[in-house]
């Protein structure tokens, strides 16, 4: 659920609708919920260009697809999934993280624009240390922490002290490993932490700084100039399954064989381990600094030129041959103008002060009060004199709202004990600040339509999550007798072809080659050959990987008789491959690829689950106002 909410989270800015849009217009109908034209067109247009030209075949398979996610919503919402106090109390989490969008402080933006500008081409390694403190934490609790963390602060001369004390003290996630952030850059970290890396010199401790979270201080590791996004591929290679010398010496043989002239594509499909881009060459999004782990950034960044590899470089996850597809830098200020405008509404660092905001939202709201009434109400309140009809009398209008006395009353520490005016003015401005906010707050998802799509949006998003884990994810994962049939069933989706278990033998020595290919005998296994045949430092010299790999792979070396026991010399590289074992053309094993006939499996419960709403609702399109959106 993290993840889904992650994804959402900020979307309300980074958005853009298209010009025609209308709450008038009615697309579609299920059940009883109508689907408006803008709503459609808020949906449809988050993940796409704003520049798409909208037709009318797309809009209409959305449309469908959106049906379908309806349909669950309302499904959850029949079983009784909205009122779960978990489920209200994580939406409300949530929700309290997006930037209300009448925060906006467009005079403070653009000198923040172009200050963010200039440092998005600087990136930072730094580490802190944070001393906690709560937001209602006492003058008392918060003297004594900033104190102790200037007093640790003095005491610092080089980044090994620092990292020592961080160990010691910190009270964050980063403690243990000396309170290292890693790489960032501008608008990655809150806005006073950020100012402080930036306004501190490399190999020296910032002042402290202090923030939502507590106190910090920081130590600036090292600064480098920034190289924008890279486009990037790899070969990856896994620890699991192979040791990690195994995996190694198999990165080294492939990064042999590339430097010689093999195709990458090629040999990513056949080697990497990473599944998902395998098929695609290795390729990886676009991505910046803290969108791929820091170790991951390193290797790509220590690539001089595009197209260019790097040698097999280890990270926590196994070993990677990277390659540098492309390269784009930071833009100027008018190409990075709208990411920066986007990345400050989502921050909340462009947002109004306190007093500034009450004034925007009273002008906006047409706030109307009496103050003579209002200063006779309070007096009266001071002095403990107040009667029914002073109680009902109107401190202020906001909207159409009236805020009577008798609010303003209840909301006070204790009706019983008389305050004096001082006090009891001091009461009432809080009570007015709260009340304009509260206000606003109640009428924001109709004054800005689209935060009121985006509070939908984390609404249905958790209960889709919550329905779909109890129908289809959690359901496919326990019924392994369904997945087992359902394999059965389906056996024309998982043929193979002919396979060979084969063990790739790499080696520049051609002598070693040729000893091991004479050295072993029908009962002896490859590994046996090995060490009865070489010394141990010429085993260091043979790279050797087992593998299973299609028969029609094999046959590309050229023509030869697939046996058990026999070797294939690959042309124009020092490999050989022993054949260990033929298996036949078929189906792959159940437990070959469980985990694809799980994905299979919950794909086919969710489609038999949709196909059961949509039989039990009543779903109406209307496709005369799908064409009148495209046209406009």
């Amino acid at each position: 659920m993290k993840s889904l909410c992650t994804l959402l989270i900020g979307l309300f800015f980074s958005l853009t609708t298209y010009g025609f849009q209308s709450d008038s217009i009615i697309v579609a109908k299920v059940n009883d919920y109508e689907i408006s034209a803008s709503e459609l067109l808020y949906a449809f247009k988050k993940n796409r260009d704003q520049n798409d030209e909208l037709h009318i075949d797309s809009l209409k398979k959305y449309l469908n697809n959106y049906i379908d996610f309806k349909l669950k919503v309302q499904a959850a919402r029949k079983e009784g999934y909205d009122t779960l106090q978990n489920y209200k109390a994580e939406l409300q989490g949530y929700i309290s993280q997006i930037r209300k969008p009448y925060l906006e402080n467009p005079e403070a933006e653009e000198k923040l624009i172009k200050e963010i500008h200039s440092r998005k081409q600087v990136e930072i390694n730094a580490s802190h240390l944070l001393i906690k403190l709560g937001p209602n934490a006492s003058p008392k609790d918060t003297l004594k922490a900033y104190k102790f963390i200037d007093s640790l602060r003095l005491t610092i001369e080089s980044q090994e002290q620092f990292e020592s004390l961080a160990r010691r003290f910190s009270q964050d996630g980063a403690a243990q490993n000396g309170g290292k952030l890693g790489w960032f850059s501008a608008m990655d970290m809150v806005g006073p932490f950020e100012n402080a890396a930036y306004n501190t010199n490399t190999n020296e401790v910032s002042q402290v700084v202090k923030t939502q979270f507590g106190y910090h201080i920081l130590f600036v590791n090292q600064k480098r100039p920034s190289k924008g996004s890279l486009k990037t591929s790899h070969i990856f290679f896994s620890n699991r399954g192979r040791s990690e010398d195994d995996a190694q010496k198999l990165a080294e043989s492939i990064y042999d064989s590339l430097k010689n002239g093999a195709d990458w594509n090629t040999m990513a499909r056949r080697y990497s381990d990473d599944n998902r881009t395998k098929m695609n060459g290795g390729q990886l999004p676009w991505a910046r600094i803290k969108q791929l782990p820091d170790e991951f950034y390193d290797i790509a960044y220590s690539i001089k030129n595009v197209n260019g590899i790097s040698k097999p470089s280890k990270t926590s996850f196994g070993w990677h041959i990277v390659k540098l597809n492309d390269q784009r830098p930071i833009g100027d200020l008018s190409e990075e103008r709208t990411g920066i405008e986007q990345q400050l509404k989502r921050s909340g660092r462009n947002t109004l002060n306190n007093n500034q905001l009450i004034e925007k939202l009273k002008t906006e709201n047409n706030f109307q009060q009496d103050e003579q009434s209002l200063n006779a109400s309070l007096l009266a309140i001071s002095k403990g004199s107040l009667n029914d009809e002073t109680k009902e009398s109107v401190l202020f209008i906001l909207g159409e709202q009236l805020f009577k006395v008798k609010d303003f009353v209840q909301s006070l520490p204790s009706q019983k004990i008389t305050l004096n005016n001082t006090i009891v003015r001091s009461l009432y401005s809080e009570f007015e600040r709260k009340s304009i906010i509260a206000y606003e707050d109640s009428i924001t998802p109709i004054k800005y339509p689209d935060y009121g799509y985006l509070l939908k949006e984390y609404e249905e998003g958790l209960l889709l999550f919550e329905i779909m884990q109890n129908e289809v994810w959690n359901k496919a994962l326990e019924d392994s007798l369904g997945a087992k049939q359902y394999y059965q069933d389906h056996l024309g989706q998982y043929k193979t072809e002919e396979r060979i278990v084969v063990s790739i033998v790499n080696c520049d020595n051609a002598l070693l080659l040729e000893r091991l290919k004479k050295s072993i005998s029908e009962e002896e296994s490859l590994e046996k050959a090995v060490q009865s045949t070489f010394t141990k430092e010429e085993q260091t010299l043979l790279k050797i990987v087992k593998r299973t790999i299609k028969a029609s792979e094999i046959n590309k070396f050229g023509s030869t008789e697939l046996k058990s026991g026999s070797w294939i010399e690959k042309p124009d590289e020092s490999k050989y491959y022993f054949l260990e074992e033929i298996i036949p053309r078929g189906f792959f094993a159940y437990e070959e690829i469980k985990g694809r006939i799980l994905s299979d499996y919950q794909d086919h419960l969710e489609a038999q689950w949709i196909k059961e709403l949509r039989m039990q609702s009543h779903i109406k399109i209307y496709n005369k106002a799908l064409k009148k959106i495209v046209k406009n």
